[in-house]
């Protein structure tokens, strides 16, 4: 097992997280030319020099540091002269700090780099949307040395997860512990928002995906266990397929909680609240996201009524997004998920399946998720009232 954790830029855990078989740690600067896969305003504020201190800390530890450029669109500006120049800074001050992997999303990113820096080992992220041996093959001619899978989607098709590794040679990664709706329709116009809202030209960005994905798991617990993440105990079953390299998210989450994270999965067994591995907000500790430096990325009176904010404010607090949450709202005990969760996936694929004609989910659901009734009903009221504000028009209007 080799594992890919999020970095949250916490200097004193980097020898902690070298007793676990952690191989590199990946993250980048909270905007550049490049953009990325997280919107700057619930970026980690770390300087340049800030990060290469990180990164020789890293590097003492034995743990080496992927710089993602895995923004899906750069909206065009790679064809100007402004943008390649800043392209070839960028991977002349990484190597300059020791950083020789990188993570792209877009062919061009790729073949430029292997053209001009060929010293890179480039894995391509999860935004390529990688999801078939042709695919795969495809990335892998390009000269990629890594693929991170459509783990959204295809993290529970397992002859389809064979057949993509017998396509191709290079490494292939799943990401173990997202908890995004399986096969999002959203994802193509979420990960293109996003890259907008990561490049250093900065811009109002707001995440109507992450409102209404939020809306549907806590409407409906099953979309709870449909999401394709990977229990720690399931990580052997992976590995027989040929499956050995495992992302851990989320960046910038408080350290006691990624720690917790990387353990489960290093051991391969975790007892408890199975959305504490998953959850990308909602903790007990203060996160390395102070809420001043999100307002400053997200505060954009000149394009909305900032009366309405309050309400974004109110519903923050609530789902514990930058806030404390000291409370546990929604809980997966991971005891009542069946230890042969998995071998009904094993049989079939869910991608042609009716969910509401299956019910293995739902089933699981109905025993493993408790939702608290107030909480629940709260955010039913405040997330919906954001999506009627944004299709109605009454933020700007």
């Amino acid at each position: 097992m080799r594992l890919s954790v999020a970095a949250n830029y916490d200097q004193s855990i980097t020898s902690e997280l070298a007793k676990y078989p952690v191989e590199e740690v990946f993250g980048k600067l909270p905007g550049d030319f490049a953009g990325g896969g997280r919107p700057a305003y619930i970026s980690t504020p770390i300087t340049k020099a800030g990060l290469e201190t990180y990164i020789k800390t890293l590097h003492q530890n034995g743990i080496k540091f992927n710089y993602l450029l895995n923004s899906s669109c750069m909206a065009n500006r790679e064809w100007t002269r402004a943008w390649q120049k800043d392209l070839m800074r960028m991977l002349d001050w990484l190597t300059e700090i020791g950083v020789n992997r990188l993570t792209v999303s877009t062919p061009y990113l790729l073949e430029t780099i292997k053209a001009r820096r060929s010293n890179f080992y480039v894995r391509v992220g999860i935004f390529a949307q990688v999801d078939t041996p042709a695919r795969a093959r495809f990335w892998e001619n390009l000269g990629a040395d890594a693929i991170t899978l459509e783990s959204f989607s295809i993290n529970r098709d397992f002859e389809l997860l064979e057949q993509i590794r017998r396509a191709v040679k290079c490494d292939l990664q799943l990401i173990a512990n997202h908890i995004c709706l399986w096969n999002c329709p959203m994802q193509c116009y979420h990960q293109n928002g996003i890259a907008h809202s990561s490049h250093s030209s900065g811009g109002l960005f707001i995440d109507y995906c992450l409102f209404n994905c939020a809306l549907a798991r806590i409407s409906d617990e099953t979309q709870l266990i449909k999401s394709r993440w990977i229990r720690p105990e399931d990580t052997s079953r992976y590995e027989k397929v040929g499956y050995t390299n495992f992302k851990i998210l989320e960046r910038g989450m408080p350290s006691t909680q990624l720690l917790k994270r990387v353990e489960a999965y290093s051991i391969g067994r975790y007892d408890g609240n199975l959305a504490q591995l998953l959850c990308y907000y909602g903790f007990k500790e203060e996160t390395h996201k102070p809420r001043l430096w999100a307002m400053r990325n997200f505060f954009k009176p000149w394009h909305i009524k900032t009366k309405h904010l309050g309400c974004f404010l109110k519903t923050a607090r609530l789902q514990g997004m930058g806030f404390k949450q000291q409370n546990q709202p929604i809980f997966i005990d991971s005891a009542k998920i069946p230890a042969d969760f998995l071998d009904i996936f094993q049989k079939r694929s869910c991608i042609g399946l009716d969910c509401s004609k299956c019910g293995h989910c739902a089933a699981i659901a109905r025993d493993a998720v408790r939702i608290e009734p107030a909480f629940r009903s709260q955010s039913i009221e405040q997330l919906s009232k954001i999506n009627q504000m944004l299709v109605e028009g009454d933020l700007w209007i």
